[in-house]
């Protein structure tokens, strides 16, 4: 059997939020992320927030261009045209994370308490990866509620 993927990514709170009512499903990022079906995405909300606030499954990763992200997942990313159009200005390739069972972590997690369970832990600028058995991943899915 295999070991599900976990990567920790950054999102301003406002999005994690939208993510929580169900309004956001899709993710963007200026890059292409290379992760499987499946993996395990816990979302930090950025400062002033400061908190993992929820997990996810990634059911799909899509790099297309601006226009073909727009186009296919305009009802799903949860912002405007222009916010949009400024994310992605200058990039060719854009990526999609397609979230599914996007799940609130009871209680939070604190920056302050991962930077106490991992001391050189920084919020990724893109993503991180999470080591399987290592003390984050361990104190982050203590308030995943089905671990």
């Amino acid at each position: 059997m295999h070991q599900i993927e976990n990567i920790l990514i950054s999102v301003e709170h406002s999005y994690a939020l939208r993510m929580l009512e169900g309004l956001k499903t899709a993710e963007l990022r200026r890059r292409q992320l290379r992760i499987k079906p499946g993996t395990r995405v816990w979302v930090y909300s950025k400062l002033p927030r400061g908190h993992v606030d929820l997990v996810a499954t990634a059911d799909e990763v899509v790099a297309a261009s601006p226009r073909r992200l727009w186009d296919l997942y305009k009802d799903r990313i949860a912002i405007t045209s222009s916010e949009f159009k400024n994310y992605l200005n200058g990039v060719e390739i854009g990526c999609a994370i397609l979230l599914r069972n996007i799940t609130p972590l009871q209680p939070a997690l604190e920056l302050d308490t991962l930077r106490r369970i991992s001391r050189n832990f920084h919020p990724p600028q893109f993503f991180k990866r999470l080591v399987p058995q290592g003390a984050e991943l361990k104190h982050l899915a203590s308030a995943f509620p089905s671990n």
